[in-house]
C-alpha cells in the first residue's frame, strides 16, 4: 500500500517538471560570464556537430543526439559525467579531450542558452 502512495506522487511530480511548471535551479543558477563565453567556444567545436548550434538536437551519423535546450533535467554535476563518459551507443566520452573545467563551461553556456529560453 505504502509503495502505491509514494510511485503517484513521484510521478506527477516527474509530469509537472517535464511540462514546463518552473525551470530546474540549475538552469536559472547565474553563471560566469567568462566560462559562459569559453563554454560556447567549446560546445561549437565539441558538441554542435551532433546537438545543433541552437542546442535543438538532430539526426547524425551515428544516430540522433538529444535536444539540450529544456528548461528542466539533470543536475549540472550528472551533465559534467555524462560528457567525461559517454552516453549509451552514441555519445563518446570526452574525458581524455577536455579537461573538467572546459566540461563545466561548456555546461554552463548550455545553462545560459536555456535560462533564455525561459521567458519565451
Amino acid at each position: 500500500m505504502r509503495r502505491t502512495l509514494i510511485v503517484p506522487g513521484l510521478v506527477a511530480a516527474v509530469l509537472l517538471a517535464s511540462c514546463g511548471g518552473g525551470a530546474s535551479p540549475d538552469v536559472t543558477r547565474v553563471r560566469d560570464a567568462a566560462s559562459v563565453e569559453a563554454g560556447s567556444v567549446l560546445y561549437e567545436a565539441n558538441c554542435a556537430r551532433c546537438h545543433a548550434a541552437d542546442l535543438t538536437g538532430g539526426s547524425y551519423s551515428g544516430g540522433i543526439a538529444p535536444s539540450l535546450n529544456r528548461k528542466t533535467g539533470p543536475s549540472d554535476e550528472l551533465l559534467i559525467e555524462i560528457v567525461k563518459r559517454g552516453r549509451g551507443l552514441g555519445m563518446p566520452s570526452f574525458a581524455t579531450q577536455l579537461e573538467e573545467s572546459e566540461i563545466a563551461s561548456i555546461i554552463d553556456y548550455v545553462r545560459s542558452v536555456q535560462a533564455s529560453l525561459i521567458d519565451e
